[in-house]
This record gives structure tokens, sequence and C-alpha cells, in this order.
């Protein structure tokens, strides 16, 4: 997605993680004025490409936005082009990750309360697809934040999402869940005894039984927000050229 804007005087690097503060760490503006300019772009980033992966998921609205990053402790990371466009670079992908506190059921249905990693959002750029943005993007991510998949929590993931996981990190068992987000085995057994360093105390586990399904439904059939897909006002007169 290409910006009227030199996107790499903002993001320095391929990949970069935001914050509430929204302008990465290692960004200086020489004066209020260009700070402000930097700040618009990025807000008009985080909306535009919220909005395109929402279109892209069948969604009723945007999962990602500049508001909604500045109102938690969520963390997005950016991938970019720095050298395409001209030489101004052009923003490739996005993943959303936060912590939250869910109740699952392990395979022996057993429901369990735990703080999860939860990956909210991903979505790489029509136009940079089947060329492995995705899978640098997951991987510095799962890097930077020092966790394996298996351990990640995804909230509704796309059939083609699941398929990226199968394909990539092997991961194919769900655990059927009652809610919207989709565990596998591997989620269960550290993370029971030591769910997480942001919840203190044990697990409380509770015998109420795991959803069940037969082998023709699909645990994580695209319902409630996945409807048709209505598009945000947003600062559209930053962006240069529309996703293909």
């Amino acid at each position: 997605m290409n910006f009227n804007y030199p996107i790499k005087t903002i993001f320095k690097h391929e990949i970069t993680k935001l914050n509430h503060n929204l302008l990465p760490h290692d960004f200086n503006a020489a004066d209020k004025r260009t700070y402000r300019a930097a700040s618009d772009v990025v807000i008009a980033i985080l909306d535009e490409m919220g909005i395109a992966s929402a279109k892209a998921q069948g969604l009723l609205k945007p999962i990602t936005s500049w508001d909604k990053l500045r109102n938690s402790e969520h963390t997005v990371y950016i991938l970019v082009d720095r050298e395409d466009n001209g030489g101004n670079g052009s923003v490739v992908g996005l993943l959303k990750i936060g912590k939250k506190k869910l109740y699952v059921f392990d395979s022996d249905s057993e429901c369990h309360e735990s703080v999860a990693l939860c990956v909210l959002d991903f979505y790489v750029h029509e136009s940079k697809q089947r060329m492995g943005c995705g899978r640098k993007l997951f991987d510095y991510m799962l890097h930077e934040e020092n966790v394996e998949p298996q351990k990640l929590a995804i909230d509704r993931p796309s059939h083609k999402f699941l398929l990226f996981l199968q394909k990539y990190y092997h991961l194919h068992d769900v655990v059927p869940q009652s809610n919207n987000f989709v565990v596998f085995t591997g989620f269960f057994p550290e993370r029971m005894s030591n769910i997480n360093d942001s919840y203190s105390g044990s697990p409380h586990r509770m015998s109420t039984g795991s959803p069940k399904y037969s082998p023709g439904s699909n645990p994580y059939h695209n319902t409630g927000r996945h409807t048709a897909y209505k598009r945000e006002s947003t600062i559209g007169q930053i962006i240069h050229s529309s996703p293909v």
C-alpha cells in the first residue's frame, strides 16, 4: 500500500513495533510540523491497513485502527518495503497482538482461565502475498515476544490464516472452544502450570465440558463480526493509491 509520504523516514527498519505512542521509538522529528505530519501518516497507515484487513476477511468493521491502538496495551508490527514506491517505501503488512483473559477448554473437556497472548489481526497486502512476507512478519513477532506459535490464541482466524499456520508451523489439531478464539493442542501443557507474568495465581479449572462438533462442521465458522463489510471514514486524502 502506497502513501504520498517518504515512509522510510518513519520506519527505519523492515519491521517496526508500534504501541499506544503510535510513532516508532527510534523516530526523531526535527520540529513539531514534521512530528505532526509523521503522526498523521501513521494514523492513516493503521486505519487504511485495518480497513483492508477487515475487507479481506469480510468483517463488519476493522479490528485495527489508530484510536484502538492508542487506547490499548496492544502491539502492532508493521512490515514495509523501504525501497518500493519510487524510493518512498510502501506498507506491506501488519500483525496485531495483545494479552487477553480467556476461558479455554483442553482436550479433556476441562475449562481453564488463562491470560494468553493473542493474535488479533494479521494482513499482508494482496500485491505482496505469496512472497514470504507473512512468514517473515510472523517469525519476527514470535522472536520479539519469545513465544512458540502453539502457545498463541488466535482470534477467529480466516481459513487462509489456518492454512498458513498449518503450512509453516504445523499447527493442525484445533481444540474446539465456545468463544471466538482458536487454540491448538500445544497451547496447554506449560501454559496451565505457569500461566503468565501478567497474571498471578493458579488457573481455575471447571468441569463444564468442551463444545462439541460433528466431523463435518467447522468449529471456527465465521459468524458474528464476520458479516457484510462497511468502510469507515479515515484520513483518506493521505493515500496516494488504493490496494489492488
